[in-house]
């Protein structure tokens, strides 16, 4: 399942409550990450179970999807405490969440208390400090973390100072949550509980709760105050048309390797994929030249700023340039240009079936967004893109074939011959 040397200590039904004996605490994934466990290698136990294989372990530690993270102390009682990790799918984002863990083992066992402390479930369904939001695709910020974080990065935040006792604050929660899984990757929501960080909270001049602030990468020393609806919706378009001001142009980007194609599609991490991926399959430059390329790039182009708010990759590749993912979507040999819109997480796309116009490609799109359009799976497993060398934007010669004699082909049949 995982390597020797991966730093994943592979569990079954048969070892797993000796590894919890051997280790004290375990960051236990059915399955795990191998990135986290290099980054947590020497201070946190990174174990994986195979679950398909070990039914009756993953019944007993209520494994019901996969993966599943969970972060698995040994107390004195002989009954483990767990903590269910629900945040982003990244190694960074699962290494920190299991360090802040380990921090509140160590912690309550200064304090004197037994075990590992509360087990309250990622979500924070205690209810109180940092548990609000612990394991949440929501960043909890205080008042040691909330400038360096804010510096290191360049996205935009969308802040809430909160109390956790708040009932505006809990009613607030679930809609802020989803929010922030669905701005990931363009806008940050983070978290300061103003019962702990109360010199953060004074400094932007919180004073009742929750008060959200939008944190923009060239102002973060003046946010603006968030005053519109508290749902889902209000949040993600509030957060999705101030992340779009501030964005370059839209561009469609040439599938020219692997990484090109994970950038810009599929993703290189769990979680980072796009929302919809528009790939088009373009002729040949010997067949269109460069001022019939562009023309359809144009249309690309306009399509991605109609839709810059939305997580959309638009892609594109010359004809047989990427034969496996041509073979993933029914493209080749023929009907170029070809365009297909594709969902990464599903593995399924849809087809344009009318003709490649801006008017075409606009109203199919709008129909694959609200799932008017027929979908299909992939064919096989998603291919690796191929490397290729990227487009100069010029003109390619197109060698003049020799003029020759149709004498000198068929020969003189009037010349008698020796």
């Amino acid at each position: 399942m995982y390597s020797g040397d991966s730093g994943v200590k592979n569990l079954s039904a048969d070892n797993f409550e000796k590894g919890l004996q051997r280790y004290g605490i375990m960051l236990v994934e059915f399955y795990a990450p191998e990135r986290a466990a290099s980054l947590l290698r020497g201070v946190v136990t990174v174990a994986a179970v195979d679950a398909d294989e070990h039914k009756s372990l993953g019944a007993q530690y209520d494994v019901k999807g996969f993966p599943t993270i969970k972060y698995i102390v040994e107390t004195p009682t002989g009954k483990p405490k767990v903590v269910n990790y629900e945040g982003e799918r990244s190694a960074q984002a699962i290494a920190r969440w299991a360090l802040e863990q380990s921090t509140r083992v160590v912690n309550n066992r200064l304090s004197g208390k037994k075990g590992g402390g509360k087990s309250a479930k990622s979500g924070g369904k205690s209810g109180g400090g940092d548990s609000f939001y612990e394991g949440t695709p929501v960043v909890v910020l205080d008042d040691s973390s909330f400038h360096k974080r804010l510096s290191e990065s360049d996205a935009p935040f969308l802040v809430e100072f909160y109390a956790p006792w708040c009932g505006h604050c809990k009613a607030l929660k679930p809609e802020f949550i989803a929010a922030a899984d669905q701005l990931k990757g363009r806008v940050v929501l983070a978290a300061v509980d103003c019962t702990v960080s109360q010199q953060t909270c004074a400094e932007f001049g919180v004073q009742g709760y929750p008060t959200l602030k939008w944190f923009g990468v060239e102002d973060r020393d003046s946010p603006t105050e968030y005053q519109e609806g508290r749902t889902t919706a209000d949040l993600v378009k509030f957060a999705q048309a101030r992340w779009a001001a501030t964005q370059p142009p839209p561009e469609a980007h040439e599938i020219a390797d692997q990484y090109g194609w994970e950038k810009q599609c599929v993703g290189q991490e769990a979680g980072q994929a796009k929302q919809l991926c528009i790939l088009a399959f373009l002729p040949h430059i010997m067949d269109s030249q460069a001022k019939g390329r562009n023309a359809l790039l144009d249309i690309l182009k306009e399509q991605a700023e109609h839709f810059k708010t939305r997580n959309f990759g638009f892609v594109w590749a010359e004809a047989g340039a990427q034969p496996g993912l041509e073979a993933n979507f029914g493209v080749g040999g023929y009907g170029y240009p070809a365009l297909v819109a594709f969902n990464p997480a599903k593995g399924k796309f849809s087809t344009l079936r009318v003709g490649f116009t801006a008017e075409g490609v606009r109203e199919f799109l709008d129909a694959v967004r609200t799932g008017a359009e027929r979908v299909e799976p992939i064919s096989g497993s998603l291919a690796e893109a191929a490397t290729t060398t990227p487009w100069d934007g010029q003109d390619v010669e197109v060698a003049e074939e020799e003029e020759f004699s149709l004498e000198e082909l068929m020969g003189d049949d009037d010349k008698d011959e020796l």
